[in-house]
């Protein structure tokens, strides 16, 4: 991303356009029974950290990493004492994960090689848990621009010699009503048993 992307991630931030997600993903809390019990966590594009603190409050050691410097401010100041490591970085430029983690969680942020290149930090037995804008002529929320969308069938590709958990491409509705197109995966690294 280019500084111009970054000043306009924090000015909406800055200006409380996600002021309402301040609870964790859906998909996140519907699959949390497959979750590690606990661990190292990595929340990519983690915004204002609405999943990181889940993660935290969950008992996981968290690293949420996003370009805007006033999204983590208002984690930082949402999460208080919980054990989150906020992380400014251009995820577009790369992610030199520093420890291996039980946990890696991509919530509508699209950067398919960089999650491709993160599996080499998931501990064996670790889970990966994607949810994405996914490709379609329907009338739905979200970028209108395709590359922030993926095509059927590329989780499962990113996936490719992990152990599926659940996999699923479909229109469904948001939690505030409006119709999404999603595709939605959640693998383990072959491994230990979490």
């Amino acid at each position: 991303m280019s500084t111009a992307d970054r000043d306009r991630w924090n000015a909406r931030y800055a200006d409380g356009a996600y002021e309402s997600r301040r609870h964790p993903s859906p998909y996140l809390e519907q699959n949390a029974h497959l979750l590690p019990e606990t661990g190292r966590a990595l929340d990519l594009a983690c915004g204002a950290g609405r999943n990181a603190i889940y993660l935290a409050n969950r008992g996981f050691a968290v690293d949420a990493v996003d370009i805007s410097r006033v999204a983590l401010e208002q984690g930082r100041a949402d999460a208080g004492e919980l054990p989150i490591r906020w992380i400014e970085c251009d995820l577009d430029d790369g992610f030199g994960a520093s420890v291996d983690y039980d946990l890696i969680v991509n919530i509508r942020y699209v950067n398919l090689p960089l999650v491709s290149t993160l599996l080499g930090s998931l501990s064996p037995g670790g889970v990966l848990i994607i949810e994405q804008h996914l490709a379609t002529a329907a009338d739905v929320v979200g970028p209108k621009n395709p590359a922030y969308r993926v095509d059927r069938g590329d989780l499962g590709r990113v996936a490719n010699g992990m152990i599926i958990e659940r996999i699923d491409e479909r229109l469904i509705d948001d939690p505030d009503g409006r119709r999404a197109a999603l595709a939605r995966l959640v693998a383990r690294k072959p491994g230990r048993s979490s």
